[in-house]
């Protein structure tokens, strides 16, 4: 089974810390809906022989779109895909996004069943570094209208370790979090991206560099807090309590076929195949106004896919398998691996059992550093 991703690249108001592919400019946004269309109509015999288990719209902010805007993408995927086994239907929202009017049509007018919110603080210091366009008020009043109208399958993200962010107001993020009884949580650091507000104002001494000690505690704070909690930490950044993950991203993590559309949107085919569109919403709607797709592809390496079942399935609880490494790689990447290993088990930075191996519950926020230590580098 497999998924699709589908980009939204609009925004009201760029973020401080963000560096994904997006426009402010919302003139096109029809003419981009009309492509986002085409693009799903073209590709509908992708991926090759699978049922569709989940749908993501995210981006950008796929709360922007009006209810019939959605009502009419969510139409086409109908239209094109085998929807037979669909379990998931995830939008990215903003808080100022949720009025109570939208997400009771919501509700009733599309197969949204799962809502990721842009929370990142319950503070409103936070938001205003951050550049959010809601404000702490509207952060929790959103959640409450979330519920209200019937959503129970919600996430919200939430970002640790900024210049503004105190422990005392991380503790209380996370307090607020498990009062308003919220079963998903992804959590991220706080970091610096080229080419965003944050590394220019950094530059120029404006506000102070990240403070990694800190985001080290506070992630420390994270964990111990959702883990008592009923929450379990299934991927590095992401908790969540039983029956409550995110189905999507787990056929990411776990190296399963999805579709992306839209631009900038990536695409892999579950074997070795990747592509991806153009991140630029003119090429984009030029390409596909003319019934073209505007995407490169690539057939992943042996050593590429090496290094990426690593890098995916160590962030997970899941882990990695010996056996399967032996099973998918030549002798010299098998040797490798055994090197290696042989040295992060003596360090104690990893766990075996039954062949699998995970990264070992003390070293987590180390989790970078140590699949770094398994890539195969020429």
């Amino acid at each position: 089974m497999s998924g699709i991703y589908i980009h939204i690249p609009f925004c009201r108001r760029k973020c401080s810390y963000c560096n994904f592919h997006f426009s402010t400019q919302l003139k096109f946004k029809s003419q981009m809906i009309q492509s986002l269309i085409k693009e799903l109509e073209i590709r509908n015999k992708e991926p090759e022989n699978s049922n569709i288990k989940t749908l993501y719209l995210g981006g950008g902010t796929p709360s922007i779109l009006n209810i019939q805007e959605l009502v009419l993408i969510f139409d086409k995927v109908k239209e094109n895909y085998n929807l037979s086994e669909l379990e998931e239907i995830t939008l990215e929202a903003n808080p100022d996004d949720l009025t109570p009017e939208f997400l009771q049509n919501l509700k009733i007018q599309t197969p949204v069943n799962r809502l990721s919110i842009g929370i990142q603080s319950f503070f409103n210091e936070d938001l205003r570094l951050m550049n959010r366009a809601h404000n702490a008020e509207q952060a929790e009043n959103c959640i409450k209208n979330a519920q209200k109208f019937g959503f129970k399958n919600i996430s919200i993200d939430l970002i640790y370790g900024s210049q503004a962010t105190t422990d005392e107001h991380w503790k209380s993020n996370l307090e607020k979090t498990l009062e308003m009884d919220i079963p998903h949580v992804s959590a991220y650091a706080l970091t610096v991206e080229p080419k965003t507000a944050f590394e220019h104002q950094i530059r120029k001494g404006k506000i102070a560099p990240v403070d990694e000690e800190k985001q080290w505690k506070q992630f420390e704070i994270l964990r111990d807090t959702l883990t008592k909690n009923g929450f379990v930490q299934y991927e590095f950044s992401n908790f969540g309590k039983e029956g409550f993950f995110s189905q999507h991203n787990i056929s990411y993590w776990k190296n399963q076929a999805y579709l992306g559309v839209g631009p900038s949107a990536h695409s892999f085919d579950g074997k070795s195949q990747r592509s991806w569109n153009v991140a630029n919403n003119i090429k984009y709607i030029n390409a596909l106004e003319k019934y073209e797709l505007p995407s490169e592809k690539e057939i992943l390496s042996e050593k590429e896919a090496y290094n990426e079942y690593i890098m995916l399935g160590l962030r997970t609880m899941w882990g990695i398998c010996i056996a399967e490494i032996e099973q998918r790689f030549s002798e010299k990447f098998v040797r490798y691996f055994h090197r290696e290993l042989e040295n992060l088990e003596k360090e104690n930075l990893v766990l075996i059992n039954n062949e699998i191996i995970t990264i070992h519950p003390e070293c987590l926020f180390r989790t970078d550093g140590i699949i770094s230590r398994l890539f195969f580098v020429d």
